[in-house]
């Protein structure tokens, strides 16, 4: 099987598109992964911190069971937030998990981006000077 000149031009420019679309894959998985272990983090010193106040709520609540003390109100708010925090936790965790397929995603757009784009380019050059093409 032999190719034309412009077969051979587009076979090397897609092999080269590849490296520039990987690079831009693995910078926007390594953006999304520190970004959603900042937020991991966050949420967990969150969590950590409202289990100690429901770890302290239950400790107060068998001398005093007034419900409509400020006390109570602020263990029924940190329970809500607790709740919170574990499903945001939970969600973070399944985007993780999903981010690697963004990855890829991301690498299959790229390189079609640069190659739609090298072919406008050709047909535009073709366009504009029909002797050349």
């Amino acid at each position: 099987m032999k190719l034309t000149r412009i077969q051979k031009i587009g076979l090397v420019f897609f092999v080269c598109s590849l490296l520039p679309a990987y690079w831009i894959a693995n910078w926007r998985y390594e953006a999304n992964l520190a970004n959603l272990t900042e937020t991991l983090n966050k949420e967990q010193a969150l969590h950590l911190s409202t289990d100690k106040l429901l770890s302290n709520c239950e400790k107060n609540a068998d001398g005093k069971a007034h419900p409509y003390d400020a006390t109570h109100q602020i263990c029924n708010q940190g329970s809500d937030i607790h709740a919170r925090t574990d499903h945001a936790m939970d969600l973070l965790t399944q985007e993780k998990a999903n981010n690697e397929t963004k990855w890829y995603r991301n690498f299959a757009l790229s390189v079609l981006f640069f190659n739609l784009f090298a072919a406008a380019l050709y047909r535009l050059n073709t366009y504009l000077n029909p002797d050349v093409g």
